[in-house]
């Protein structure tokens, strides 16, 4: 943990000036992570952003830090922040140098993390996807790029480490068959730690009155990085296995709202966790309550530390095939039930019915699926 907190602000406009570095020291965050920074970023864009509360957000157009500016920017906050610094990374070419000069003037300007990101999509592979050839034009491989590669993960992670004397943390895309291989690649090349949050490449809605208007204030479409609640359970499956097979340290994150789900993602296996669309959309003090709840919980349950809390969770995960699956049917508490009959509705059932406006289930047609318990509105469905 960080001065006492698992918390860390994702990079993003979260954190791209001093202004929102210091809200994010003032609301409690242990740790933030610096906007995105290049030698010199490939185009100068603005936030366009697709937003849903209830599914996810997606971000295909933004502005990063040149190299001057991400210094100058972890210059001032470690004047003005007691914050712990990750600086977040990337250089847009096959040579290892511009990685290791990157990483060197963050180093040299009080930096305390270096984050390699291997994860944004709006770099290169954006363009990739669409191309039609495999091969970028010009041979870039920063970001996501990167980030699909082992070989190029190792050795990026690598040459970081031989560069700096600072901890490094790579940061890794989800758009891959099978993250635990760059995640032990990276590992491998001596990383100290891995960063999962989010970042699955997506579209958003199509208006289907107006199908050439995506994204706002924005003209033409772009997949880009998706994050907000959709990429939670995704979030904690790529936690999950990642921390089962390295040993090194995660920082886990996707989708996070509340400090149940903090706490669900350091039980998955994450030693920090991190936000960045719950604090764009709901604010500072978002930062507050997940950061004050969890000392509460931490207190209450008798933890002596976060880290008694990460992994906790891990020894139930298996094969499927060696599931057992337990007998059990919902129950139905007569009081709370309203006789909605939302519990009769799913197309697969036909445990359940309505008798006298009231929910009856019958165990031996029962399925055990829970989608039952999960609809009713007054928890009037349980598995008792």
């Amino acid at each position: 943990c960080i001065r006492d907190s698992p918390f860390v602000v994702a990079s993003s406009p979260l954190t791209s000036n001093i202004e929102v570095l210091m809200e994010a020291d003032r609301a409690g965050a242990a740790a933030a992570s610096t906007k995105l920074t290049f030698i010199k970023q490939p185009f100068y864009g603005k936030l366009r952003m697709y937003n849903d509360p209830k599914v996810g957000s997606i971000v295909c157009h933004d502005r990063r830090l040149d190299i001057e500016e991400g210094e100058r920017l972890v210059e001032e906050a470690k004047k003005k922040t007691s914050l712990v610094l990750l600086t977040n990374i990337t250089h847009d070419g096959r040579d290892l140098e511009g990685w290791a000069r990157l990483a060197r003037a963050m180093e040299n300007a009080g930096a305390d993390i270096i984050e390699a990101n291997l994860i944004c999509p709006n770099i290169i592979l954006t363009a990739k996807q669409l191309a039609q050839e495999s091969d970028g034009e010009k041979g870039e491989e920063g970001g996501a790029i990167a980030g699909q590669d082992p070989d190029a993960a190792r050795n990026i992670a690598r040459a970081l480490k031989e560069s700096v004397d600072i901890p490094v943390v790579c940061k890794l895309t989800p758009n891959v068959t099978d993250i635990t291989a760059i995640a032990l690649a990276c590992e491998e090349g001596g990383a100290d730690g891995i960063c999962l949050a989010g970042a699955q490449l997506s579209l958003p809605p199509v208006d289907i009155y107006d199908p050439d208007s995506v994204y706002p204030l924005l003209s033409g479409a772009a997949m880009g990085s998706l994050g907000g609640p959709a990429t939670r359970l995704m979030g904690y499956a790529d936690v999950a296995q990642t921390a089962r097979r390295i040993g090194i340290p995660i920082i886990g994150g996707g989708g996070l709202q509340t400090w149940q789900h903090a706490v669900e993602f350091m039980m998955w296996g994450a030693s920090l966790i991190t936000v960045c669309t719950e604090i764009m959309w709901r604010g500072w003090e978002v930062v507050t309550k997940i950061v004050t709840q969890m000392e509460a919980f931490r207190q209450e349950q008798g933890y002596a530390s976060y880290e008694e809390m990460v992994g906790r969770a891990l020894s139930n995960l298996r094969p499927a095939a060696e599931l057992g699956a337990i007998p059990g049917a919902p129950v139905v508490d007569l009081e709370q039930c309203i006789g909605c009959g939302l519990c009769v509705k799913p197309g697969h059932c036909f445990a359940v019915s309505m008798v006298d406006d009231k929910a009856v289930v019958d165990p031996p047609l029962c399925y055990g699926c829970g989608i039952c318990v999960a609809l009713c509105p007054t928890n009037a469905l349980s598995f008792a």
